[in-house]
């Protein structure tokens, strides 16, 4: 405990040495506060300023790396452990937005096609009714609704046979690799597959026992789509918090919801991944078919990696939205779902919508870029893989060279706005980076990542790439330093050169 307090201090000791805190009292509160800078510093007091904040000790045992950069000329300004590998967390999103923004472009849309496999006749198919997947990664509960609408629109009211799910437009695991296997259960890591729903969320909850240590009693809507789960939480004293696990049951192969939630807190609420994302689709279309007048009489199934359709009376096709709206879904909250979707997508050029086909595009996008294959490894598109590291400079080397895509404002709109929305909506209040940086945040336990784009005190763009790891602060603590050491871009003013504001590299 005294340990956290000290360091809070120190944070304090900071903001106080570098007119922070007595600069940001004079500001109105909230979100729309003025975005223009409170204070002015030069080039030298920037770096002193950045160097002071990395060198405190609420990062002592921390791995940080910093990298900032003129947007325009490319100029460094301040680098540290720019070169180094870092774990990049939801970071590495970035990476897989701009390439598939550069190789797919932001009007990509993808496709899902009904087909009947037989005959229909006074409305009935004799057949099969298959729904063949593109990988749509927001096919939400509207979409079920229009595309069952069509199916009754084909005179289709009965199907003899199976309500079929080809999902094969996308090949290996869906999951990726090097997740953590107790993260699978909730709805954060659901699994990708041709034939998805968005949000892939079963919902869930606890509810507490009416005395301290009775059972509190596990709720799941949809128990037979979700993972085997075993719940044995119990119920805590008042005020005891909400301490929860997944522990393995190497005897029984169910895991175990443990822990504790509180007597007087109420239900709990919780999200929990579907136990294979092709299987929940078609549980949702079946439901979606019925309640439109569409009766399978068949079972619900996946075809055989050869079988094909044959003998189709009747098809039709559904494009989902755009790109460029997937990838403000994806970065602005942060959507695993979407991120990996993205993936497999690139492995579909020239490949066979694998994630490893995907990576090997990413790999050389980024070294047509001029990014060298050392300063990455990424093994998923989300970063939940702790395998997936970045180094700092490289990127923001890539975000300078996204920046000077045609479609470049598709990704930029697509970040979240600090103070206004996405993961960044309650961050940078009542300070001059509010509305000024557009940045994708990053978070596994003991690691931060932020990075993306700022304007500077004279409206000139900076892009930077932070990441911490391996730090022992309070995660509030490392966030604030976080927050820190972006909030000194907005503050800096740089110097002016004959053609420009920015000096040649």
């Amino acid at each position: 405990m005294t340990k956290r307090f000290d360091r809070a201090l120190s944070l304090a000791a900071i903001l106080i040495a570098l007119g922070v805190a007595s600069v940001s009292a004079q500001r109105p509160a909230g979100p729309d506060a003025p975005a223009g800078p409170a204070a002015s510093a030069d080039l030298s007091t920037l770096r002193t300023n950045l160097a002071r904040i990395i060198a405190d000790p609420g990062l002592l045992r921390a791995h940080v790396g910093l990298v900032v950069i003129a947007a325009e000329s490319g100029e460094i300004l301040f680098e540290h452990n720019a070169e180094r590998r870092f774990t990049a967390a939801s970071t590495t999103k970035l990476v897989t937005g701009a390439v598939a923004l550069a190789r797919l472009g932001a009007d990509y849309r993808w496709e899902t096609r009904l087909a009947a496999a037989g005959t229909i006749a006074e409305g009935t198919l004799d057949g099969d009714l298959w729904v063949i997947g593109g990988g749509d990664p927001q096919f939400r509960r509207e979409t079920f609704e229009t595309i069952a609408r069509s199916v009754r629109s084909a005179g289709i009211t009965r199907v003899t046979g199976d309500l079929v799910g080809d999902d094969r437009h996308f090949a290996g695991a869906p999951w990726g690799r090097g997740w953590m296997w107790d993260d699978l259960y909730g709805s954060a890591a659901a699994g990708v597959s041709a034939l998805q729903v968005s949000p892939a969320r079963i919902p869930g909850g606890l509810r507490p026992g009416t005395r301290v240590g009775d059972p509190a009693n596990l709720e799941i809507s949809e128990a037979a789509l979700a993972p085997p789960l075993r719940g044995e939480v119990r119920t805590g004293p008042p005020g005891s918090g909400v301490s929860l696990e997944y522990v393995p049951d190497a005897v029984g192969g169910r895991v175990a919801l443990r822990g504790w939630i509180p007597v007087d807190g109420g239900r709990v609420s919780l999200g929990f991944a579907p136990r294979h994302p092709t299987e929940y689709f078609l549980h949702r279309f079946r439901q979606a078919l019925k309640a439109s007048g569409v009766t399978i009489e068949g079972g619900l199934r996946q075809p055989a990696l050869d079988e094909e359709r044959g003998g189709v009376s009747w098809e039709r096709g559904f494009n989902s939205s755009t790109l460029s709206d997937a990838l403000g879904r994806m970065l602005k909250f942060s959507d695993n779902q979407i991120a990996e979707t993205l993936l497999k997508t690139l492995g579909t050029l020239g490949g066979d919508g694998s994630s490893d086909d995907g990576l090997d595009v990413v790999r050389a996008t980024l070294g047509g870029w001029g990014i060298e294959p050392d300063a990455f490894s990424m093994v998923d598109g989300s970063g939940m893989s702790r395998y997936s590291e970045l180094a700092p400079a490289a990127l923001a080397r890539m975000l300078r060279r996204v920046s000077q895509l045609p479609g470049y404002r598709a990704f930029y709109d697509a970040l979240p706005i600090a103070s206004v929305d996405g993961t960044l909506s309650r961050r940078f209040r009542s300070t001059a980076a509010s509305r000024t940086v557009r940045a994708k945040t990053g978070s596994l336990s003991g690691v931060r990542g932020l990075a993306g784009f700022a304007r500077d005190g004279d409206g000139e763009t900076l892009i930077f790439a932070l990441l911490l790891n391996g730090y022992d602060t309070p995660s509030g603590v490392a966030t604030a330093l976080e927050d820190l050491l972006v909030e000194q871009l907005a503050l800096y003013h740089g110097p002016s050169y004959p053609g420009g504001r920015s000096r040649p590299r």
